[in-house]
């Protein structure tokens, strides 16, 4: 087995190290973001910056900042007034789009009766967007139990989701139904309806959990939970689902019919980040090498592999813990096929 040093990609700079990071990313140019918040603001002692589960108490409206790090170049966004554990974060436009995902239980306490009609439910937006001044432009619902929230080129926004997940739908008659298992979404702009991967694969695919996800140029690709099959999609819907041989993937990266799948695992007291590369020939894949991955000067890593952003050939991810620091995996020219 081989092994590859990641590149060092991008560090958000130590004159923000005072300020609590709520979230981070790569956006679609390769330009590290970040959701911070000063934990003294208002002379307070500060609230409990952490990934809060539905059943959290509502927070009192904080004020916080998005940085957009292009190299040296770092544009601030002021963002007042949020009122939602938010914890994803991507450009859209010269602005951001922000996401919490989960939403408090309590919202959900009505919409559970079936014969509650829809118009006394107001489901909580936990998707917002802001201009590159910080302010509001929009929001919307995107369904409790988000995993990774992205968006590409076109401005559309992409959604994947955890194995908790569920989705509120208006039924006919005007009453809310749920609908558990959303796996993926996509918004063309804030105020479209959502279009789900889930409708058109039908019960071909499982959409328990959308473990691996690379958000493209043109093309998305998705690995859903439980079988892991590749699932490609365009602006248009579903291209082709692919059966995969490489299970237990969270992460990838895609240059042509290469694909390079992140797994990562412990292997005695150690853990070990390792790609495992294939290639795709008609509707078959077939898993040709595994890499060793390696930090840079050829340090082991000594935590899970968390962020696992793919878009195309490049898979960007981070220590857990360090989501200051993010590295980089690249298919190169010569490893694609």
């Amino acid at each position: 087995m081989t092994s590859r040093h990641l590149a060092l990609h991008a560090t958000l700079p130590e004159r923000y190290n005072r300020f609590d990071l709520l979230g981070s990313t790569i956006d679609h140019t390769g330009r590290l973001l970040a959701l911070l918040v000063d934990h003294a603001q208002d002379g307070s002692s500060g609230l409990p910056w952490r990934r809060q589960g539905p059943w959290s108490p509502p927070i009192p409206r904080f004020d916080a900042m998005a940085v957009i790090c292009d190299g040296d170049d770092v544009h601030e966004i002021p963002l007042q007034g949020l009122d939602q554990w938010f914890s994803e974060i991507d450009t859209l436009g010269d602005g951001v789009i922000l996401g919490a995902p989960r939403i408090p239980l309590a919202d959900y306490v009505r919409a559970e009766q079936q014969s509650t009609p829809a118009t006394e439910v107001a489901l909580i937006r936990n998707v917002q967007t802001f201009d590159g001044d910080g302010n509001p432009l929009g929001a919307l619902y995107a369904g409790d139990g988000i995993e990774q929230l992205l968006t590409d080129p076109s401005g559309r926004i992409w959604i994947s989701y955890f194995d908790e997940a569920n989705y509120r739908f208006v039924n006919s008659d005007g009453t809310w139904s749920c609908s558990s298992g959303p796996g993926l979404a996509r918004w063309d702009d804030p105020g479209s309806d959502p279009w789900f991967a889930r409708n058109t694969t039908g019960t071909a695919v499982s959409w328990v959990d959308c473990c691996a996800l690379n958000v493209g140029r043109s093309l998305v690709h998705a690995c859903p939970y439980t079988d892991f099959p590749l699932v490609e999609i365009d602006a248009c819907g579903v291209r082709s689902v692919t059966p995969n041989p490489v299970t237990g993937c969270h992460a990838l990266a895609v240059s042509g019919s290469t694909f390079a799948f992140l797994d990562h695992r412990r292997r005695g007291d150690a853990v070990v980040w390792q790609i495992r590369r294939a290639s795709r020939q008609g509707t078959e894949i077939t898993e040709t090498s595994r890499e060793t991955l390696l930090l840079p000067g050829g340090r082991p890593p000594t935590r899970w592999a968390r962020g696992r952003i793919g878009r195309d050939a490049n898979l960007w991810i981070h220590e857990d813990g360090n989501p200051r620091q993010w590295y980089r995996y690249e298919i190169e020219d010569g490893d694609a096929s």
